[in-house]
């Protein structure tokens, strides 16, 4: 009649001594490494300048240095500007429709930079070749 008693006094001990085996626990502090495997391959390709840097006074002799200027349009449909890129040595990225003020006015300088940089270098047929207007330029 002891045993049903001595049944989860038993388990408890088998637990017990389950867990308390392997004291030492490692912290894995690579917290994506096991996201690597998840990526596809062109994920695994970006590179940091692949990333948008909206040009200002201070920062866009070295965002064009770097072949980093990139104009901002704002859009649902992107298109491939890869030969003005190739032509003119600048960038150009469709973001999406939703424009908060901060980037609305961020975007605005940054493509009035680069416009008035274009238009310098190549007076207006830049504009012929992009086929849009950039988003603040008018």
């Amino acid at each position: 009649m002891n045993s049903p008693k001595l049944i989860p006094l038993l388990a408890i001990l088998v637990l017990l001594s389950c867990s308390t085996k392997n004291s030492r626990i490692e912290i894995n502090h690579n917290f994506t490494a096991g996201l690597d495997h998840m990526k596809s391959s062109e994920m695994k390709n970006l590179q940091e300048d692949d990333f948008l840097v909206y040009a200002d006074e201070k920062n866009f002799d070295v965002l064009l240095k770097e072949k980093r200027a990139t104009l901002v349009l704002f859009g649902m449909v992107t298109n491939d500007y890869s030969d003005f890129e190739k032509k003119y040595g600048i960038k150009v990225k469709t973001e999406n429709c939703v424009i908060t003020p901060g980037i609305s006015k961020t975007a605005m300088v940054n493509n009035q930079i680069i416009s008035a940089y274009l238009n310098e270098k190549f007076d207006t047929e830049w504009k012929t070749d992009l086929h849009v207007l950039p988003f603040g330029l008018n």
